[in-house]
């Protein structure tokens, strides 16, 4: 018996525990391929997917380009690269990205039982950003009262019947303002209840325009509500 228990204690008890607390894994918490621009800030968030009694004890970060495999290691006479562990993720921060830096990052999680993890994403160059949209949204304020039929939506800018279907989303109730440039948009909204109209002015970019300002909120309501939408 006392053979079988130093063979159970030097073999198979360390295997065992290994297998209770060996069931890491690590994933990036955003799928791939990531692009980003020039210039801009990468950040990079690795999540640990461990036991409670899992200890994450040691995490590397590579950049594979191509045959070439570097090292990531923080400069400590700039800011430029930061690496972050906390007790369930693992950041990687790099501002002022440029094409270097471009490729596929591998991040390597080791536990303390010696058990080791990895997960790689792909960073890309960003060559053009997004297109922008500003959208006015036009509401009516019914105020409870029941209506038989839906509200029908037009707009002019500058005066001029809109007639880009394109900028008109949401049944008409709202218009993106990035494909009919102007400075005065309104909205007339027409239904049982009767006709509503609300404007939106957009300040100038004259000296006479800043004097303006001050006397419009860039919002005027007549019988319904119109708000900026936002930039997405």
């Amino acid at each position: 018996m006392g053979l079988w228990m130093l063979i159970w204690v030097l073999f198979v008890l360390p295997q065992m525990l290994m297998f209770v607390h060996g069931g890491i894994s690590v994933q990036f918490k955003t799928g791939g391929p990531l692009y980003v621009a020039l210039g801009e800030t990468l950040v990079l968030e690795a999540v640990f997917i461990k036991n409670p009694d899992d200890i994450i004890d040691i995490v590397t970060w590579e950049l594979e380009k191509g045959t070439m495999n570097v090292r990531i290691s923080v400069n400590p006479n700039t800011d430029r690269i930061s690496l972050e562990k906390e007790k369930n993720k693992t950041l990687l921060r790099i501002k002022n990205l440029s094409p270097k830096d471009m490729g596929t990052y591998k991040v390597t999680v080791t536990d303390s039982n010696g058990l080791q993890k990895q997960a790689s994403i792909e960073v890309r160059k960003m060559d053009d950003p997004p297109k922008a949209s500003a959208v006015l949204e036009c509401n009516v304020d019914t105020s409870g009262v029941i209506q038989w039929d839906v509200p029908q939506f037009s707009w002019l800018v500058d005066g001029v019947p809109e007639i880009n279907p394109t900028a008109l989303l949401s049944n008409g109730s709202k218009l993106d303002i990035s494909k009919v440039p102007g400075y005065n948009y309104t909205c007339v909204i027409r239904s049982s209840l009767g006709t509503s109209v609300a404007s939106y002015l957009t300040a100038k970019h004259t000296e006479e325009s800043k004097a303006c300002r001050s006397s419009y909120s860039g919002l005027i309501t007549v019988g319904v509500l119109l708000a900026l939408g936002g930039f997405s």
